[in-house]
């Protein structure tokens, strides 16, 4: 879900705020916009700089209200139901009007992705936990609990950032959760990122066992009872002993042949034990070099 450049906030799923290079990823029908946008306008249209609008009435909406209209649109009817049509109407304008304040369609997914990421860590303005390890685990679950509230996320190509204010301010707060590791800034952004990734990966694959159990003719436990019989019996014939113990033994533990959350807590432990194996490190090679000073 991010970028490899640590001088941009790489942990907070980027989009570009530049030209349309990602355009037919965003777009289901692959159309190119009749016109480029100007980066210098999609970021004083993020930050509430400049003279937005060139020509065209005076706004009627602030920029505020035309998030929130068009967030609630792509929370209701995903990415491909977002448009510049539907927008006007949810605010009651022509569609011209829209241009006034977004310049494309890719203008308006910038517009809600940097509207999401504003309202995250809202309660406490910052990452919630006493210790590094907590805040860390914390930054997991609430980009879980981001993209599973916002699914169509997950259908942004996410290459460059958006370097919206929700944006910025979300890659602020999740690297200040590792405040206090002594870590460098490089590894500090590496490890956010990963913990980032590890979140959108569990998401992911949740959104599509919940499309698979959404369009099954049965629910999973339903389909398991009625099968018993003939899995029991490809068990005895099957030579393949290690996966049959280990998927019966994972079955068990979890009710279920795979978990979303288990998946995300299992990744989030590997990366907090890493960064603690780091820290230590850190710590004996500082003790050692002072002993020998």
């Amino acid at each position: 879900m991010t970028s490899a450049d640590s001088s941009t906030p790489s942990s907070s799923a980027p989009t570009s705020a530049g030209t349309s290079s990602r355009t037919t990823a965003r777009n289901a029908s692959g159309a190119t916009p009749a016109r480029p946008r100007d980066p210098a306008r999609t970021l004083a249209m993020l930050w509430g700089v400049g003279d937005r609008a060139t020509r065209g009435p005076r706004p009627s909406r602030t920029a505020a209200e035309v998030a929130d209209a068009a967030l609630a649109l792509a929370d209701a009817h995903g990415l491909d139901g977002l448009s510049m049509r539907r927008l006007a109407q949810s605010l009651g304008l022509g569609t011209m009007s829209v241009y006034t304040y977004v310049q494309n369609k890719d203008d308006l997914v910038d517009l809600v992705v940097d509207r999401a990421y504003a309202a995250m860590y809202r309660a406490s303005h910052e990452v919630p936990g006493a210790t590094w390890q907590e805040r860390l685990r914390a930054v997991g679950h609430e980009n879980w609990t981001l993209l599973t509230e916002h699914p169509w996320l997950l259908d942004v190509d996410l290459a460059r950032p958006v370097l919206g204010p929700g944006e910025t301010r979300k890659y602020d707060l999740e690297l200040g959760a590792l405040d206090g590791t002594g870590l460098d800034d490089v590894t500090v952004d590496a490890t956010v990122t990963l913990v980032v990734s590890t979140a959108a990966s569990a998401a992911r694959r949740y959104r599509e066992a919940e499309r698979l159990r959404s369009d099954a003719e049965q629910p999973d436990d339903a389909w398991w009872t009625e099968n018993e019989d003939v899995l029991v019996a490809i068990g005895e014939l099957s030579p393949y002993e290690r996966a049959a113990r280990v998927g019966a033994a994972v079955g068990e533990a979890q009710a279920a042949a795979w978990s979303a959350t288990t998946d995300l807590e299992f990744g989030i432990d590997r990366v907090v034990a890493g960064v603690a194996a780091m820290v230590d490190a850190r710590a004996d090679v500082q003790a050692r070099a002072s002993r020998t000073s």
